[in-house]
């Protein structure tokens, strides 16, 4: 009896330290070690920070990547790594050059078979980062996720137009990790021919250079871009960020540091030698920030080049491009515009109602229409009513009217800028793509990334990311456990996602495809909402409705001036003598009715006499 108990809890002693010790993957760099976590009795296999490029620092400082040697002794990946250096960084913030780190989340089967994986790219701009991704409720579900970091601002972006320094180093870092991820992620479970690459904001934004970058080809099957932050970089020509702009920015800067010497190494080597305090300093001037964007890289040789051509023409050539033949997901929140490193409604709400209304018509309405190049003197005035109207006509002055308006100047906003604009992308890409999925996210009161609440009848920019994670990101940044609402939000966005990067097709059956020809936008949002915001209304608005008002206004501009020499407004008396004329042909028509009553009933009467 005794050797029996014995037995048995030598058997549990052993099954314990088996079903809790460490997991482990085997890389040709070298031994690598995770740590387990449970989300709803799932288990998830984590390993953060694994290096998939050697640190950019010293000598590697402003150059591409190059691909790390690995590790002798064993690799413990238990700890978040530091982030890349970027605006809003202070001395106490994790952050340090060397961070060209992956982390990666997997629901290992027990029977060995791969899964499919998503490569997230993620950092609110060029220039600034975010928060740290928390996956285990994504990997939950059955997938591989993997989320990378890489270099910002004049770190990434620095360039001289040479081989030494060529600028888009965030690109080239994304696409190492690529590469790592297709040679690595079967160890961890995962399907090296079944990869979705998802990016947010400005990673959104990297996964169509990605998509049109002949580098990056084959390494990865579908694309899933979130909220993109530079849209119209892809649309007008004059958002472009040209190469020699960027060149002469960072010789602007190269001087402003003492590091003006007379060829292209001896700057890079004074470059490199600054401390990092002295690079991140310069970051609070905002011209030079704006300059901080990938650049067509058509000045190295030819076998250099990762971006040949700018987005805008890229997605202009009629050539289909090899590695866009993919199945892809496009879409954004319904008020992107409200974004919470954004000041600028922060202080609209403290300065009241008026002062929104007149940052709407002198600021955020022209701005919108210049965009779509409606933003003529003699027609502004009419559009901007027009805007107003659409956007403005239900709104009250009571005591919540302040966020009332910041609401609608948030959805004017996003409206001209992300559902028309990605409409306008989805025509370009839809010729490109094998299946183009494009969607409207709406969520009542949602959270950011900052894990700040919004009481607005719509979705903030981040929300959707945050409704994606689940309650590992919202306890994060809002400390607190999703709401049942809330649980609904994100199941509804991620089970279409997950469905996605599965099988890439988001819902069978219920969500159609983008085509030229019937520019399906679905809406992602609770049925039992009764009040959210159509996105294909406001691309019918934007892209439809306002151009021919512009052309009307336009004709008549071109027929004769609207003011007489008088001042008189001919316009105003026209309208005027318009109505006169309806009301005369209204009078005629019930003139009219009344006398064919008369005859009718004559008639009849005639008959009955005849009858008698």
């Amino acid at each position: 009896m005794y050797n029996l108990i014995s037995t048995s809890v030598c058997c549990m002693l052993v099954f314990s330290t088996v079903v809790t010790q460490d997991p482990v993957a085997n890389l040709p760099q070298g031994r690598i070690v995770g740590i387990k976590a449970y989300t709803e009795g799932s288990a998830v296999e984590i390993y953060y920070g694994v290096p998939y490029a050697t640190p950019p620092k010293g000598r590697y400082r402003f150059s591409a990547p190059e691909r790390h040697t690995g590790w002798r002794r064993t690799f413990f990946a238990h700890r978040i790594p530091p982030h890349c250096p970027h605006v809003g960084d202070s001395d106490k913030d994790n952050y340090s050059e060397d961070c060209l780190y992956l982390n990666i989340w997997t629901p290992r089967r027990s029977d060995g078979k791969t899964v499919p994986v998503v490569v997230i790219l993620f950092s609110e701009s060029w220039i600034r980062g975010g928060v740290s991704l928390p996956c285990q409720e994504l990997a939950a579900e059955g997938v591989v996720v993997v989320t990378v970091m890489y270099r910002l601002h004049l770190l990434a972006f620095f360039t001289l137009r040479s081989l030494s320094a060529r600028g888009n180093l965030a690109l080239l870092d994304q696409y190492l990790a690529l590469l790592w991820v297709r040679d690595n992620i079967a160890a961890f479970g995962g399907d090296p021919t079944a990869i979705t690459l998802l990016g947010h904001s400005a990673g959104a934004d990297s996964v169509l250079h990605h998509m049109t970058s002949p580098r990056s080809i084959g390494l990865f099957q579908r694309a899933l871009i979130m909220s993109p932050r530079y849209i119209w970089r892809a649309i007008d020509e004059k958002q472009v960020v040209k190469a020699s702009e960027a060149e002469r920015i960072s010789r602007e800067i190269a001087n402003s540091l003492g590091c003006n010497g007379d060829t292209d190494h001896e700057i890079l080597h004074c470059m490199r030698e600054r401390p990092l305090s002295d690079i991140m300093s310069l970051y609070s001037n905002n011209t030079w920030s704006q300059a901080m964007q990938p650049i067509s890289d058509v000045f190295l040789p030819n076998s250099e080049q990762f971006l040949p051509n700018s987005l805008l023409v890229a997605l202009s050539t009629s050539t289909q491009h090899a590695n866009m033949q993919m199945d892809v997901v496009l879409g954004a929140a319904d008020l992107e515009a409200l974004n919470y490193n954004d000041i600028k409604y922060e202080e609209l709400i403290k300065q009241g109602n008026l002062y929104a209304s007149e940052y709407a018509n002198y600021k955020v309405i022209p701005e919108s229409l210049q965009l779509f190049s409606l933003d003529r003197s003699e027609t502004l005035p009419m559009l901007t009513e027009a805007v107003r109207w659409e956007y403005w006509k239900d709104k009250t002055r009571n005591v919540k009217g302040v966020l009332s308006h910041i609401e609608s100047l948030g959805r004017v906003e996003s409206s001209a800028k992300w559902s028309a604009g990605i409409a306008l992308l989805a025509a370009r890409l839809s010729r490109r793509v094998a299946n183009l999925y494009v969607y409207s996210y709406s969520q009542p009161a949602g959270v950011d990334l900052e894990g700040r609440q919004y009481n607005f009848t719509g979705a903030v920019h981040g929300s959707d990311l945050v409704s994606l994670l689940g309650d590992a990101l919202m306890l994060q940044v809002a400390r607190r456990p999703a709401t049942l609402d809330e649980k609904q939000a994100s199941f509804l966005i991620r089970s279409n996602l997950i469905n996605f990067i599965k099988f890439g097709s988001p819902a069978e059956g219920v969500w159609q495809p983008y085509k030229t020809d019937d520019p399906n936008v679905y809406n992602i949002h609770d049925t039992r909402t009764a009040h959210y915001h159509n996105a294909n209304r406001d691309v019918k608005f934007w892209l439809q409705y306002l151009p021919q008002l512009y052309n009307i206004l336009n004709s008549a501009a071109k027929t004769g001036k609207l003011t007489d020499n008088k001042g008189d407004n001919r316009l105003r008396g026209g309208v005027f003598a318009m109505c006169g004329v309806t009301i005369v042909l209204l009078l005629l028509l019930f003139a009219c009715a009344i006398i064919l009553y008369r005859q009718k009933s004559r008639r009849f009467t005639v008959e009955d006499e005849n009858h008698h």
